[in-house]
């Protein structure tokens, strides 16, 4: 495993403050881009009026507010929260293809939302968002039970493979006996979009996600320590089995908030952490942690620019899959 690393010489702060920069900057400028252009484009005057006066009654403040404003900030807390999820599970796990996603932790969310929507389990955000934190939770434990009882990472690649697919059987007989004004709205929903969050549910998002953060902040010393072992963490006194379960709510959370209101959103979680290892070149947690919330904000608001007709999956794929072959194409050089 790497070397832990710490933030090191001045020219590394140097590398460390230029990265966030840039990054930050191309941030803002997808915020931007985000808020101007739709179906209906505004002007940069048009924009800045509607923003001075949040409470207009016109089409371009309702616009504004009730539909841009709300997809930016579901694009930055969905992105920003996966990458996080995805860099603590592979960082726990010490293996470079874990995720949300890959683990089933995702589908376990999406299972959640299922039983909210399809079979009544729960109601409004609450109820959506709760479902969602609990499937996530389910298959988070499952996957800590293998991760722990079997040594390969492969197996625990597989296990997720399977959980994935029992958990699809389960989402298909639910739908199977939905109705069909439900089986519609999950199936929407099950496209993912930063579209869905609407302007009251906003702090509830970000609510979730500022628990599933403060989480996994909480256990930075542990995080740091974990990528050369648990025996490792012990030894610097860290009470590796509060802090590995804090890592791992945190992380369900981060992942089952996101799917809750964004759909299922693929790629974010296994290969943000990986653009960040090569962006800021260190295994420093407290530069990773802000630098991977940082790139998943970036790429989830340039995959949310493009028209609603191609699917946002489809978008991240095309991130996706090019940095998770360079991961494996990687390891099997050095091995």
């Amino acid at each position: 495993m790497p070397r832990v690393t710490g933030l090191g010489s001045p020219s590394r702060y140097k590398r460390f403050i230029l990265c966030f920069g840039v990054i930050l900057a191309a941030v803002f400028v997808c915020c931007f881009c985000t808020l101007l252009f739709g179906k209906a484009n505004f002007g940069v005057a048009d924009l800045l009026a509607a923003l001075a006066e949040p409470g207009g009654e016109d089409v371009s403040h309702r616009i504004l507010w009730n539909l841009r404003i709300p997809r930016m900030v579901a694009a930055i807390l969905a992105g920003s929260s996966l990458a996080v999820s995805g860099l603590a599970l592979q960082t726990v796990f010490r293996n470079p293809l874990c995720g949300p996603f890959v683990l089933g932790i995702s589908s376990g969310a999406s299972l959640g939302v299922a039983l909210a929507m399809l079979a009544g389990v729960g109601f409004g955000h609450f109820g959506v968002l709760g479902a969602a934190s609990v499937g996530a939770g389910a298959v988070t434990l499952l996957v800590m039970m293998v991760a722990f009882r079997f040594t390969r990472s492969s197996v625990l690649l597989v296990a997720g493979l399977l959980f994935g697919y029992f958990i699809d059987a389960m989402v298909s007989m639910l739908i199977a006996g939905a109705e069909a004004e439900n089986l519609q709205v999950y199936v929407a929903w099950g496209f993912g979009s930063f579209g869905r969050l609407t302007l009251d549910a906003v702090w509830l998002f970000a609510a979730a996600v500022a628990v599933g953060l403060a989480l996994v902040v909480c256990s930075v010393r542990y995080l740091n320590a974990a990528r050369i072992g648990d025996d490792f963490a012990r030894g610097l006194g860290v009470n590796v089995k509060v802090a590995r379960n804090c890592v791992l709510l945190g992380s369900s959370i981060l992942a089952g908030a996101s799917t809750a209101f964004c759909g299922p959103v693929a790629f974010i979680g296994i290969a943000v952490p990986h653009l960040s290892y090569m962006l800021f070149k260190t295994t420093n947690m407290r530069v990773l942690i802000p630098g991977a919330m940082c790139c998943g904000s970036l790429l989830a608001l340039i995959a949310g620019l493009f028209p609603p007709s191609i699917p946002l999956n489809a978008v991240l794929s095309l991130v996706g899959v090019p940095v998770i072959l360079y991961v494996m194409l990687r390891g099997s050089g050095r091995s």
